[in-house]
């Protein structure tokens, strides 16, 4: 029987593409990682070049194109936006005209996406290859939902906003046509991804990127001292997201009013964070616990994506509700992975089943064997049988290792395939490998750990929680795992580890048991393999240009240990 092949593409925001096999996800790409430039929203076409050839297939052997980013105004909104456009009039003047603004820039901003993707479309031979269109948050949900194993659920999706929304609830049955039932939405005008991306600006970083380092900054400081503040912004009341359109807030990251930047230089940039954080989760889990006991759900599984959902300690937050059992983040959790919901989307209209996300290893081979190290004068080369034991003397030797291997991840995260790896004993690395890789970060790193040693490292640990599989959620710290492991620990004790079952990753598995062995250490350092303000590595050739300029001290490129001459 000829296979079902699915392309799916989004094209803002990390533009991305994807490729179903009937119902298997086996390759996922974002435009970044080609280009080199962070977060690419340009129109993915190397990345769907990738997808295609990556199944030795031609863009006529697709079955159908999913496509998401920019729909458009779904009708069943329109109660919504009426009762919202009568409240902001009744408010003021100016709040009425922050909610135009609002819908005015939405379409502006969504007009650009959709032309581009109906140019390069109108240039395919379409023949024999269906096409559908979906909406924002409907893709976001079903990437959480479709990948996820459970079968059925709940789901959350929370970001900036998308086809004129910008948090979402529903009701999740794997074994319906219909498989989402949408139980809630807020409008793009009252968005916790707007709330806490301008708190990211406003001290003094870059919004829809380093929002980050304020999660991280806010273990530093006390959070009810601005969370009066916070509240005047936005809120959750009578189990609606409700912002207070005027000087506090805007559903832009910016501008800011004068009245805004002077309460906030009242607090110290700690407290701020503190409360901003503190904020955010309060809302998550208001909403979410409002809308499962209106529908009487107790003990769910819990699925969600979304840009807000990159905040680990959200993650954390919700996972601790009494009406959640499970909870699976997808591990491309921003808009790069509507490309993925809209893809299941189309397949399990088919009636093909999709299979649960086993890893995110869905990107380019490191194509070591296509590169000529000996044509390179500067690196010394050796090709390793057992690769464990000689990294493990190269991280007691204090060496920071950048380590390529198979397939690139799709996603944020690096997962040990595109990693810098290093001891986590030694606390003064977040001053010193930052500094080397350009990044100013208050999160420690993060530690990879085996399952069996996670059991003794982490207050109630479960092998079964899929969030510390994928990163994409914090775990409080035991004290002996804190002592051996400072520089993964973070000041609230707490870490963002992946935890590496020997089933899934024999390697890394390997090199962890033996690393415990030698050091007495729980756990090693995995950060991403990038320098800052760019894209995780993705060739052989991006990995050299790292080791050539001292990012890293040694290169474990799948079966090759690489150095500099001296």
């Amino acid at each position: 029987m000829k296979p079902v092949y699915t392309l799916g593409i989004c094209n803002d925001e990390t533009s991305s593409a994807c490729l179903f096999k009937d119902g298997e996800l086996v390759s996922a790409a974002s435009e970044e990682r080609f280009s080199r430039k962070k977060l690419d929203s340009s129109f993915p076409q190397q990345a769907i070049d990738f997808v295609l050839s990556n199944s030795d297939i031609s863009f006529k052997n697709l079955s159908n194109i999913a496509y998401s980013w920019a729909k458009g105004f779904d009708v069943d909104l329109l109660p919504n936006y009426i009762e919202r456009s009568a409240t902001a009039l009744k408010d003021s003047s100016e709040a009425y005209n922050i909610f135009l603004d609002r819908v005015t820039w939405d379409i502006k901003k969504d007009s650009k996406g959709r032309d581009e993707y109906s140019s390069w479309l109108n240039q395919q031979n379409l023949e024999n290859i269906e096409v559908q269109d979906f909406y924002h948050h409907e893709s976001h949900a079903s990437s959480a939902a479709l990948l996820s194993p459970f079968d059925k659920g709940v789901v959350l999706t929370a970001d900036g906003r998308g086809d004129f929304e910008s948090t979402t609830i529903w009701l999740f049955d794997r074994q319906k046509t219909q498989c989402l039932t949408k139980i809630y939405s807020a409008p793009s005008c009252d968005s916790l991804g707007y709330f806490y991306g301008r708190i990211t600006g406003l001290l003094g970083f870059k919004p829809m990127r380093h929002e980050g380092k304020i999660t991280g900054l806010a273990a530093f400081g006390e959070p009810h001292k601005a969370l009066p503040l916070m509240k005047s912004m936005i809120k959750v009341k009578d189990g609606k997201l409700t912002s207070n359109l005027g000087d506090y807030y805007r559903p832009f990251f910016t501008p800011y009013s004068d009245k805004l930047i002077a309460e906030i230089e009242k607090f110290s940039k700690e407290d701020i964070a503190a409360a901003a954080q503190y904020h955010l989760e309060a809302c998550l889990c208001e909403l979410l616990d409002f809308h499962l006991k209106n529908h009487n759900i107790s003990k769910t599984p819990l699925m969600l994506a979304g840009g807000v959902f990159g905040n680990v300690k959200a993650t954390e937050a919700l996972k601790k509700l009494e009406s959640v059992n499970e909870v699976f983040v997808q591990p491309q959790m921003g808009d790069g992975g509507l490309c993925l919901g809209a893809a299941a989307l189309l397949v399990h209209s088919m009636n093909i089943p999709i299979q649960p996300l086993k890893d995110v290893y869905l990107g380019p081979y490191t194509d070591s064997e296509s590169y000529d190290l000996k044509s390179d004068e500067n690196l010394i080369f050796e090709t390793l049988v057992n690769p464990e034991e000689q990294f493990c003397k190269d991280l007691s030797d204090n060496k920071v290792i950048g380590l390529a291997r198979g397939r690139m991840e799709f996603g944020p995260r690096a997962l040990c395939n595109r990693s810098i790896i290093y001891k986590t004993s030694d606390s003064s690395i977040n001053d010193w490998l930052n500094q080397r890789m350009n990044r100013t970060e208050f999160m420690p790193f993060a530690p990879v750990i085996r399952a069996e040693t996670a059991e003794k490292a982490f207050k109630k640990f479960s092998s079964d929680d899929i969030t510390l599989k994928f990163m994409t959620s914090t775990i409080s710290c035991s004290d002996d795992f804190a002592k051996k492991c400072p520089s993964v620990t973070h000041i609230d004790q707490t870490a963002r580890p992946q935890v590496v079952h020997q089933k899934d990753d024999q390697f890394m598995w390997n090199i962890l048991k033996k690393w415990e062995e030698m050091s007495g250490e729980m756990s090693l350092v995995n950060t991403s393999f990038n320098a800052h303000e760019e894209p995780i590595v993705c060739s052989a050739g991006d990995c050299i240009t790292s080791l050539k300029s001292k990012m890293i001290d040694i290169l474990y490129l799948d079966n090759y240990r690489i150095l500099l001459k001296k």
